[in-house]
C-alpha cells in the first residue's frame, strides 16, 4: 500500500504541471506523503532556466493537496554547498509556500550531487523538520549535468532507508548518474528532457495515470497469476516458488538444484522454489540432510585382517604396516629385512629394520652426508687437535711437530722460538734484533748502520747540509736545532728568522711615525706636523691661529693647510677666499606651491589667504587635507542590479569629491567584488581626483555572489601592502577601508573583519536595502555608530556620502586616529600660525 501511494504521489509531483491552463487546476487527492524537491543550482543553470525551474515547482505544488494533515512539501537547493530553503513542517498552505520558493537565490558554484542526497536523508527527512512515522518519504532531484562526486553508495542507502528518489535530467544530465539515483523500475522514476523550456511535458504523458483506474480489473492485463495495479497502470507477479518471465506475464517455476542454490553434496531434487538432497550408492545421507557419507564395511567387525581393514566403496581389503608385506592369502604380513636381502647400498655396516635400513662406519670413520659411504676423521682438518704449530694427522689421532727456528716443547704440543740475541750467539754494536733461528743489525736513532751490517756511525745533518735553517744550525746527531744572528728572533717554524721590528710591535713611543731598524727605532712626523724637542711628540701647525691665510670670513685649519668659507646665507667664489650674499628663492629648487620669501642663508614658504601651510612646509590647502589611504570594497553582486550600481558609482565619486586627492596627499583605491574578488584599480595608479573619478565612471558591473569576508582578506592582504601603493607604517599615514554591501555576505567576515582593524586600518561599513545590520557593524571600527551607516533605498545613499567624513587630524597625545569635522582640526591651524609668526620674527631680526 505504501509503495502504491508514493508512486501516485512521484506521478503527481513530477508530471501533473503540464496540465491544460485553460479550466481550473484539479487536485487529486491522495493518502498523506512528505515531499521533498532537490534542485540542482549549480553554476550552469542559467538564471532564466533557474527561473523555469521555479516555476515548474510552483505549478506542481498548485496540484497537490497542501497541508499539515494532507501533503507536507520541503525545497533544498545544492550546488558545491547544500542549503535548505524551508523545511516540511515551514509551511501549511500553498501560499506561503510558494513566496518561499520564490525567495530563493542560487547557489552557482558545483555539483555535489552525492553530498545533497546525504543531506536530505540525514537533515530533511527526520522528525524535528516535519518528517511524519509511517508516511512515505518521496525525494525528486532535478539536475542539469553530471555529478561532481559519487551518488550510486549514498543513492542506495537512501532507499534502503525507504525514500522513494525519482531523478529529472535536463539537458546536460547524465543518464547513467540518474539511473544511479532513481528508484527501480527505471521507467517510472527517471526522466530526461533537452532543455528546461521542455520539463512541463511530463504532465501531458503522465496526466491518465494521475487518477487513473485499476486496470486489473477493467482491461485485458494478460498476467498468467497475479496482477498488481498503480496509477494509470498495472504490473504482472508470480506466486511463491516461481519467477516472472521475460513477457512480463508468464510465470516459470524456480528450480533451485538448476540453478545451483542449495547446498546438497550429491543428489539435488527439486520442487517449484524448495529442494531435498539425497545420496548415491554406497553413500548414506547424514542428520543435516545435506552431506552424504560412505558406508564403512570394516565396522561390520566380521574381517580378518592381520594389520589393517580398509573399507571401499561396497567392500574391504587388508593393509600391512609400513616394512611389512601382504602374504598371498591377503590377510597376513611380513617383516623386510634389507640387509639381509642384500638390498642396500651402505659402504661398510648396514642396520635393518621392518622394510627399511639406515648405514654406519668403523671406528675412526664418519657418515657422509648421502648417509651410505664413509669419510676418514681428520682431526687436524676439523681443527679438534691442540698443536700450537704444525698437526699431523692419521684416521682418529694426530700427532704436533714445529716450524723452522722453534723447538717442541716436552708437552708435545707448544712450540718455544731459538732466540740467538738473547743466547749472545750475534756480533752487533749496537742493537740486536732476534727472530726464530736468526738476527739482524740495527743502531740507535741518530746513527747509520755500516757497510758490514754490524757496527755504527753518528748522523750530522749540519754538516751534511741537510737542514734549512736561514742563519745558524747547531748539531746532535740525527738531528739539529736553528737559531738567528743578534737583533733577529726564530719563527714559529723554529727554522727562518725575522729582525726584531720595536715599531711594528708597539714597543716604542712615537706620536706618529716610528722609523724601525733590526732591534732599535726613530721617530718622525707627518706632514703639516713639527717633531717636539723630546724626538717623540708631534705638534700640529695652524696656519689660521698664526695668521698665515687670507679668508674674507671663515678660516678652516687643517695642519699645515687652510680652506676658506663663508658664513650661511653667503656663498664663496670662484678665489676660494671671498664672499658673497645669495638669493634662496631664485637660486634653490624651494618647492613652494604659492611663494617663496627670502632670509638671509634661507628661506620659507607663504599661502594665499585662506589657506594654511601643509605638514611638508612647501604645500598649501584647507584643514581638510589630511593625508589617507583609502581603499573602496564595493559589493558588484547580481542583487545589487545594473541601475543600483549606477549609483553607487556616483556615490563613490561623491566621497571622493570630499577628499584632498594628489601623489602626496590622499590615495584612492578601488576593488569590487561579488564571488570574486577584483582590484579595479590600486592606491598607487591614480594622483588627481578627476583621474579617479574618471576611472570609477568605467568600472564593469561583476554580478553573481556576495563573498564580502573574501574581499576583506583581499584588502588586507593586498590593497593595503606597498606594492600597491599603501604607504610604509612608519609614516603614520591612516589607513581607511570602506564596505559597501547591499545583503547578507555568503562567507564569513568574522577573522578578517577582526585582522583588519587589528592591523591599524579603520574600517566604515555602508549598508543599503537587504544588508544584515549586525554584519555591518561586525565590520564598523569602533565607536560604531560613527562608522556604520545604513539606507533602505540606493536613491538616498547620496545623503549617506554628505555625511560620511574620512578626513582625519593625528592625536597627539595617544598617537591614535580620531575622525573629527573637517573643519575642526585646530591643532593643525595653531601650529601653522605659530610656525608663520616664528618665521616673520626672524626676518625681521635678521633685516634689523
Amino acid at each position: 500500500m505504501k509503495m502504491r501511494l508514493v508512486f501516485l504521489l512521484l506521478t503527481l509531483v513530477v508530471l501533473v504541471a503540464a496540465r491544460p491552463k485553460s479550466g481550473p487546476k484539479q487536485k487529486c487527492k491522495s493518502g498523506p506523503v512528505d515531499l521533498v524537491f532537490l534542485i540542482d543550482s549549480s553554476r550552469s543553470v542559467r538564471p532564466h532556466e533557474f527561473e523555469t525551474m521555479r516555476k515548474f515547482m510552483i505549478d506542481i505544488l498548485s496540484t497537490l493537496d497542501i497541508g499539515l494533515n494532507a501533503t507536507r512539501v520541503g525545497v533544498v537547493q545544492y550546488s558545491s554547498q547544500v542549503r535548505t530553503e524551508f523545511s516540511l513542517k515551514a509551511h501549511a498552505k500553498l501560499d506561503t509556500m510558494v513566496k518561499g520558493i520564490n525567495e530563493i537565490i542560487p547557489l552557482a558554484q558545483g555539483t555535489m550531487t552525492g553530498l545533497a542526497i546525504k543531506f536530505v536523508m540525514d537533515t530533511a527527512f527526520v522528525a524535528e523538520e516535519g518528517d511524519r512515522p509511517k508516511v512515505p518519504n518521496v525525494m525528486v532531484i532535478v539536475t542539469d549535468g553530471r555529478p561532481q562526486d559519487r551518488v550510486a553508495e549514498v543513492a542506495i542507502e537512501a532507499r534502503e532507508k525507504g525514500i522513494e528518489i525519482f531523478a529529472v535530467g535536463v539537458a546536460r544530465a547524465d543518464m547513467a548518474s540518474l539511473r544511479a539515483m532513481a528508484s527501480p523500475p527505471f521507467e517510472d522514476h527517471v526522466f530526461l528532457v533537452e532543455s528546461f523550456d521542455l520539463i512541463h511535458q511530463f504532465g501531458l504523458q503522465f496526466q491518465d495515470k494521475l487518477c487513473g483506474v485499476d486496470l486489473c480489473v477493467e482491461s485485458k492485463h494478460g498476467c498468467e497469476q497475479v496482477c498488481e495495479s498503480s496509477p494509470g497502470s498495472f504490473h504482472c507477479l508470480c506466486l511463491p516458488g516461481y519467477s516472472l518471465n521475460e513477457d512480463g506475464k508468464t510465470c516459470a517455476a524456480i528450480d533451485l538444484c538448476a540453478e545451483g542454490k542449495h547446498d546438497c553434496e550429491q543428489i539435488c531434487n527439486a520442487s517449484p522454489g524448495v529442494f531435498t538432497c539425497d545420496c548415491n550408492a554406497g553413500y548414506k545421507l547424514n542428520n543435516d540432510k545435506k552431506s552424504c557419507t560412505m558406508i564403512d564395511f570394516c565396522s561390520f567387525g566380521n574381517h580378518s585382517c592381520d594389520h589393517e581393514c580398509v573399507s571401499v566403496l561396497n567392500g574391504y581389503h587388508c593393509r600391512c604396516q609400513e616394512g611389512h608385506r601382504l602374504l598371498e592369502n591377503g590377510k597376513t604380513c611380513q617383516a623386510i629385512d634389507l640387509c639381509a636381502e642384500g638390498k642396500h647400498d651402505c659402504e661398510q655396516i648396514c642396520n635393518a629394520s621392518p622394510g627399511a635400513f639406515t648405514c654406519d662406519c668403523n671406528a675412526g670413520y664418519t657418515l657422509n652426508d648421502d648417509k651410505k659411504a664413509c669419510t676418514p676423521i681428520d682431526l687436524c682438518a676439523e681443527g679438534k687437535h691442540d698443536c700450537e704449530q704444525i698437526c699431523i694427522s692419521a684416521p682418529g689421532v694426530f700427532t704436533c711437530d714445529c716450524n723452522a727456528g722453534y723447538t717442541l716443547n716436552d708437552d708435545k704440543k707448544a712450540c718455544t722460538p731459538i732466540d740467538l740475541c738473547a743466547e749472545g750467539k750475534h756480533d752487533c754494536e749496537q742493537i740486536c734484533i732476534s727472530a726464530p733461528g736468526v738476527f739482524t743489525c740495527d743502531c740507535n736513532a741518530g746513527y747509520t748502520l755500516n757497510d758490514d751490517k754490524k757496527a755504527c756511525t753518528p748522523i750530522d745533518l749540519c754538516a751534511e747540509g741537510k737542514h734549512d735553517c736561514e742563519q745558524i744550525c747547531n748539531a746532535s746527531p740525527g738531528a739539529f736545532t736553528c737559531d738567528c744572528n743578534a737583533g733577529y728572533t726564530l719563527n714559529d717554524d723554529k727554522k727562518a728568522c725575522t729582525p726584531i721590528d720595536l715599531c711594528a710591535e708597539g714597543k716604542h713611543d712615537c706620536e706618529q711615525i716610528c722609523n724601525a731598524s733590526p732591534g732599535a727605532f726613530t721617530c718622525d712626523c707627518n706632514a703639516g706636523y713639527t717633531l717636539n724637542d723630546d724626538k717623540k711628540a708631534c705638534t700640529p701647525i695652524d696656519l689660521c691661529a698664526e695668521g698665515k691665510h687670507d679668508c674674507e670670513q671663515i678660516c678652516i685649519s687643517a695642519p699645515g693647510v687652510f680652506s676658506c668659507d663663508c658664513n650661511k646665507g653667503f656663498k664663496l667664489n670662484t678665489d676660494k677666499k671671498t664672499c658673497t650674499d645669495m638669493d634662496m628663492c631664485n637660486t634653490v629648487k624651494h618647492g613652494c606651491e604659492h611663494q617663496c620669501v627670502n632670509t638671509p642663508g634661507s628661506f620659507y614658504c607663504i599661502c594665499p589667504e585662506g589657506q594654511l601651510l601643509q605638514e611638508d612646509g612647501k604645500s598649501c590647502g584647507t584643514c581638510k587635507s589630511a593625508n589617507i589611504d583609502l581603499v573602496l570594497l564595493i559589493d558588484g553582486s547580481k542583487s545589487v542590479r545594473p541601475q543600483n550600481f549606477e549609483l553607487v558609482k556616483k556615490f563613490v565619486n561623491q566621497v571622493v569629491d570630499s577628499l584632498d586627492v594628489s601623489a602626496h596627499g590622499t590615495r584612492v583605491g578601488f576593488v569590487q567584488y561579488s564571488s570574486r574578488v577584483r582590484t579595479e584599480f590600486p592606491l598607487n595608479m591614480y594622483h588627481t581626483a578627476a583621474e579617479i573619478k574618471a576611472a570609477v565612471m568605467k568600472v564593469d558591473y561583476m554580478e553573481k555572489g556576495t563573498m564580502t569576508g573574501l574581499a576583506l582578506k583581499h584588502m588586507l592582504e593586498n590593497s593595503f601592502s606597498e606594492s600597491e601603493g599603501a604607504r610604509p607604517l612608519d609614516r603614520n599615514i591612516p589607513r581607511i577601508g570602506l564596505v559597501f554591501t547591499d545583503g547578507r555576505s555568503q562567507d564569513d567576515i568574522t577573522e578578517f573583519a577582526k585582522k583588519a582593524k587589528e592591523a591599524g586600518i579603520t574600517m566604515y561599513a555602508v549598508g543599503v536595502g537587504k544588508a544584515v545590520e549586525d554584519e555591518l557593524r561586525e565590520i564598523a571600527s569602533e565607536p560604531t555608530e560613527k562608522h556604520f551607516y545604513y539606507t533602505t533605498d540606493f536613491s538616498a545613499i547620496s545623503t549617506i556620502a554628505e555625511n560620511l567624513k574620512l578626513n582625519i587630524c593625528p592625536a597627539e597625545s595617544q598617537g591614535e586616529i580620531e575622525v573629527k569635522d573637517p573643519c575642526a582640526c585646530e591643532s593643525l591651524v595653531e601650529f601653522q600660525q605659530a610656525t608663520m609668526s616664528s618665521l616673520e620674527q626672524l626676518t625681521q631680526k635678521h633685516i634689523l
